[in-house]
């Protein structure tokens, strides 16, 4: 009988370091999952954390790189700071008869061109609006031709109104019918770099060159028109050329062609989304301050808020009796304050 007991006891202890053992193991079980869960969490948090971050310095880069590469005006009187006397005062044109005037053998076969005072633009100072004046607006797009091209074309038609269109190299028999639309109506054909790659295009005066008579024939080929209009890619006074601008500057004027900034800009250029409603309050808040608005815009497949801001604007700008031209030989020159390298 005490043998039987003692089995039993023994059993029952038995038993209860079994339950106690699995109770510890459950424990030290659910004390691992809940480490990872926990661990899981905060990384999530982290990576929630961590893009919201992201997204707040794209966004300052965003404003930077629009400030810089695309010098977007802020305001009038940070435009006049920018600009000394002695940036934004023209040259004294030369007296020179049709004999002296300086010319230059052009690569295509050996026309001569002569050369262009590439420097002469509108000081700031001279384009402020007064009271009664008429605004003249030249609308300018960047970076075509692209699907949203014809659309752009369509609208213009619709209103009446010429632009300009500062194009890169784009192959493809689509690309040169949409080159070719841009002339036939009445359009101004410019320059905007074959490649727009920075790196490639502003590596030395070689580089330019080269990349510069490339769009220049192929344009030629393409349309009939050879193009005395060029803008830079992220225009003159950008921070990322390793080469100092004034080169490029001197080598478009020997080539008899004239660059254009910008002085208006809808914004479309960032990572930064505006509605279409948004890029026309961009435009309207600053052509109402000069007398001649350069205005930035751009044509590309993925810019459609700017194909629908482009009606909203052109709307306005009629109701303003404003006068929207393309440029030509004629146009006020718009230029940025060149930063010395």
């Amino acid at each position: 009988m005490n043998e039987q007991k003692t089995q039993t006891s023994s059993r029952q202890r038995s038993l209860k370091e079994q339950r106690e053992r699995r109770r510890r193991i459950n424990r030290i079980k659910t004390g691992i999952i809940i480490f990872f869960v926990g661990w899981m969490t905060l990384c999530m948090v982290m990576n929630i954390y961590l893009m919201i971050r992201v997204s707040s310095l794209q966004k300052q880069v965003d404003v930077i790189v629009e400030n810089t590469l695309n010098n977007a005006p802020v305001s009038l009187d940070e435009l006049e700071d920018e600009q000394s006397p002695e940036e934004t005062l023209p040259e004294e044109p030369k007296d020179q008869s049709d004999d002296e005037k300086p010319q230059e053998e052009n690569e295509e076969g050996g026309e001569t061109l002569a050369k262009v005072n590439v420097r002469d633009c509108i000081p700031v100072s001279e384009n402020i609006l007064s009271d009664g004046e008429q605004m003249t607006v030249y609308l300018t797009f960047d970076d075509g031709p692209s699907d949203n091209t014809q659309e752009i074309l369509n609208i213009l038609q619709a209103h009446d109104v010429k632009a300009t269109f500062f194009v890169t190299g784009k192959e493809g028999e689509e690309a040169k019918e949409r080159y070719r639309a841009i002339v036939d109506q009445g359009h101004t054909l410019a320059m905007h770099s074959y490649t727009h790659k920075y790196s490639e295009i502003y590596e030395s005066l070689d580089s330019f060159q080269a990349d510069f008579t490339k769009l220049r024939n192929y344009l030629k080929k393409v349309t009939g028109v050879k193009p005395s209009v060029y803008r830079f890619p992220g225009g003159s006074s950008n921070q990322v050329s390793n080469t100092d601008m004034n080169v490029f500057v001197d080598y478009l004027g020997e080539q008899g062609v004239v660059y254009y900034d910008w002085n208006v800009a809808c914004g479309d250029a960032t990572s930064q989304i505006y509605t279409a409603e948004e890029l026309a309050d961009n435009v309207m808040k600053d052509v109402v301050k000069y007398k001649y608005s350069v205005v930035l815009l751009h044509d590309s497949s993925d810019k459609d808020s700017t194909v629908e801001a482009l009606e909203i604007m052109l709307q306005r700008l009629e109701e303003m009796n404003a006068k929207i031209l393309p440029i030509t030989e004629e146009s006020p020159v718009i230029h940025h304050t060149i930063k010395a390298q």
